[in-house]
């Protein structure tokens, strides 16, 4: 029992069921029916958690560095380096060859793309060699959206894209919050994130550009809905919550305030997919 634990820890459940959130909204806000998204589920979940287990696997090494994720399964001996990427290859293959058999290829195209943009493009050959890693890299989480808007209508809709807009915007200065705080563990791992190769107040004055720019995408995105009212009932309060805690990293340089920051983005994007579930549904 504590080796599927394992392996399904491997598939880093609650960033993936958020990816698989992101996908089944705007599959929702596209007037999608409940057998496809019982099928955008699964197909979104071993797409995601397969890339996970491989992110995690060309990670071991510097996760083994890291206090905060030494004792993951691979570092810390539990699952060997074979399974792990034997487990991840399966699920990621599984992924898209299912949605080419239940859903089409729009959405096997968009699945594969986000596996490979994750896998190769960011962890492979960004995540080590430079800190636009996280910007760069970032584009491996708006591929859900389009994915659920193409398991609905085979097609690509500008809703869905400014969804994978808003989420390419959120990426960066989401993590680079994290980053403020665990800068000492990115450092000894040698790992290039913005406040360990430009310090922190350029980290700052990045995050508070990123969040600006991602506060811009989500009124965007806002003004081309059927229904905002519902939406930004749903999703103004916390959008505020993340311009104050911003504005306040960027007037006190505090690593404290990061963490707040870090804190308050992590469910944004929660309540953008019920915001967007909640424009359709009532």
């Amino acid at each position: 029992m504590a080796f599927v634990t394992d392996l399904i820890s491997l598939t880093k459940p609650k960033i993936t069921l958020l990816n698989v959130g992101s996908a089944l909204s705007c599959y929702i806000l596209a007037e999608g029916g409940l057998e496809g998204a019982v099928t955008l589920f699964l197909v979104g979940y071993l797409a995601s958690g397969g890339a996970s287990v491989l992110n995690n696997y060309l990670d071991r090494d510097m996760d083994g560095r890291m206090r905060r994720t030494a004792a993951r399964p691979l570092p810390s001996g539990r699952v060997s380096e074979k399974t792990a990427l034997f487990f991840g290859t399966l699920l990621s293959v599984a992924s898209v060859s299912l949605a080419t058999l239940s859903l089409n290829l729009l959405t096997a195209a968009m699945i594969a793309l986000g596996i490979a943009s994750y896998v190769i493009l960011y962890t492979a050959i960004l995540k080590r060699r430079t800190d636009w890693n996280i910007v760069l890299g970032g584009v491996a989480g708006s591929f859900p959206p389009l994915a659920g808007w193409a398991a609905a209508r085979n097609a690509i809709g500008l809703e869905a894209l400014l969804v994978a807009l808003l989420i390419f915007l959120w990426t960066p200065g989401h993590f680079w919050a994290l980053s403020i705080r665990a800068e000492k563990e990115y450092r000894s791992a040698g790992l290039p994130m913005l406040p360990v190769t430009r310090g922190l107040e350029k980290a700052v004055s990045a995050i508070a550009l990123s969040n600006a720019l991602m506060i811009g995408g989500w009124a965007a995105l806002t003004a081309t809905l059927k229904s905002p009212t519902i939406f930004l009932l749903i999703t103004a309060p916390v959008t505020i919550l993340i311009a104050l805690y911003s504005a306040r990293l960027a007037k006190n340089r505090d690593r404290e305030d990061s963490w707040r920051l870090f804190k308050a983005s992590s469910p944004w994007l929660l309540f953008v997919q019920l915001g967007l579930i909640a424009v359709r549904v009532f």
